[in-house]
């Protein structure tokens, strides 16, 4: 989008909140008129969901366009410290799968394990080759 689409779509969102609880607003995503319910209101409600404002908010900030993940901070923190229950039982470990190799070995701490939680080799992230593999 243009500075000067941006500058439009900006102004519109300022003129929505300005307005009163009550009084008439234009939604700034899609020019839905409709009546503040709310002061903290700036989008209309017709549509589904919260799709006129998140439909603004890529628009105007570029680090959420195109973003396709929905997930809120608190359930990435979740996710990034839980410990797997189907990580490798043995001591010492992270506890924490990072991923699987295309053979279905568990990986944990840059090393694949497999369903006896017996290592099988160190896993280089940057290199998919199985470290058997013959080089041609």
């Amino acid at each position: 989008m243009s500075s000067k689409g941006q500058q439009k779509v900006k102004l519109a969102y300022q003129t929505a909140k300005d307005k009163k609880v009550g009084e008439t607003a234009n939604c700034p995503s899609c020019g839905t008129e409709f009546v503040k319910s709310n002061y903290q209101q700036a989008f209309c409600k017709s549509k589904v969901g919260t799709i006129c404002k998140d439909k603004y908010w890529n628009r105007v900030t570029p680090t959420k366009r195109n973003n396709t993940t929905r997930i809120s901070p608190a359930s990435a923190m979740y996710m990034a410290n839980r410990i797997d229950l189907d990580a490798p039982n043995i001591v010492g470990g992270s506890g924490k799968i990072s991923g699987y190799t295309s053979e279905g070995y568990r990986i944990m701490d840059g090393v694949a394990y497999d369903e006896f939680d017996e290592p099988v080799y160190n896993v280089d992230m940057d290199d998919d080759r199985h470290p058997f593999d013959l080089e041609d």
